[in-house]
């Protein structure tokens, strides 16, 4: 990348690497990340820019956007999906109230405004995507349905699918599974993962993918694979160190390619499904998939392996 006749790509890169565990620098790297979009890329630039994917009376699954943060604790200053749900909620229970016939009296309407806050207080998030990724994210509309969903998650009653553009024709006639354990990178500054055959890996624990290849093409001009990665274990950053170990790094991964990839305008990561068997109820939601020539034309593909439709 040159700027007035300078190579500043190294300086860019590592700029991100700081940006992301949270210097003061924050909302500068995401605005940078921003204007390198897509012209046909959404990005939602508002709290009211938010699409659910699935709803019952105890769960919401939106399709979160990627560099959209959790919640105000990630990113004070931006939009954040925990804000763009709650007032996604109290704006159409406000519409429905509204609508009633016959209006609620002044004392009604009372009651049903804290009631309301309550309500709306009582959402949480049942787990968490990178800042980067995006897709499928469950939130809770009460404490103890957040309950069921992580005692789900500790009894492996969930079942979570990921769409990935990687770098590279990835071939591959059968499933790939891929058992390799992650730890701490500790000769890096922040909580940077690695795989248990790095020298510097500490505290590593198993962690296993399946890995199916979808597509063949180009990304940018150069050699693409859109993959599908089942994850059976829930490490930080495991698909894209999992990629990285197979050779074929996810695209647009600023933190584990080499030379850093800071290009592209997004991470190629979306949490395409998620399925969760609680004691209640049956979640199961699907985010469509943004890897498309018409959403990013910069995707070409040239050869179908196995349909995405078919997850």
């Amino acid at each position: 990348m040159n700027l007035l006749g300078i190579d500043v790509s190294g300086t860019c890169a590592t700029f991100s690497r700081l940006c992301y565990f949270g210097a003061p620098w924050y909302s500068v790297i995401l605005q940078w990340y921003r204007q390198q979009r897509s012209d046909h890329y959404r990005y939602p630039t508002s709290a009211d820019d938010i699409q659910i994917v699935y709803e019952s009376k105890n769960y919401f699954v939106v399709n979160k956007d990627d560099l959209v943060p959790i919640d105000s604790f990630d990113a004070p200053a931006q939009v954040n999906v925990t804000q763009q749900v709650k007032k996604w909620f109290h704006k159409r229970e406000t519409e429905r109230f509204l609508k009633q016939d016959p209006p609620a009296t002044e004392e009604q309407a009372e009651q049903w405004s804290k009631s309301l806050a309550q309500k709306v207080e009582d959402i949480r998030y049942c787990h968490r995507l990178d800042l980067g990724t995006s897709g499928c994210m469950c939130y809770a509309r009460s404490a103890s349905a957040s309950y069921l969903t992580y005692k789900a998650f500790i009894d492996k009653r969930v079942l979570k699918y990921y769409l990935a553009l990687v770098h590279g024709h990835l071939h591959a006639p059968y499933s790939i599974f891929v058992n390799v354990p992650i730890g701490e990178n500790a000769s890096c500054y922040g909580r940077i993962m690695c795989t248990d055959d790095h020298p510097h890996c500490t505290a590593a624990k198993p962690a296993q993918s399946h890995v199916d290849v979808l597509e063949h093409g180009e990304y940018d001009g150069k050699p693409a694979s859109k993959v599908l990665v089942r994850i059976l274990t829930g490490k930080r950053h495991q698909i894209r160190l999992h990629m990285k170990y197979l050779g074929h790094p996810i695209i647009g991964d600023y933190l584990y390619t080499d030379p850093i990839d800071y290009k592209p305008h997004r991470i190629m990561l979306h949490a395409r499904s998620l399925t969760i068997h609680t004691e209640q109820e049956l979640i199961d939601a699907l985010a469509k998939d943004p890897f498309v020539t018409q959403i990013d034309p910069k995707w070409k593909k040239t050869k179908t392996i196995l349909p995405v439709s078919r997850w």
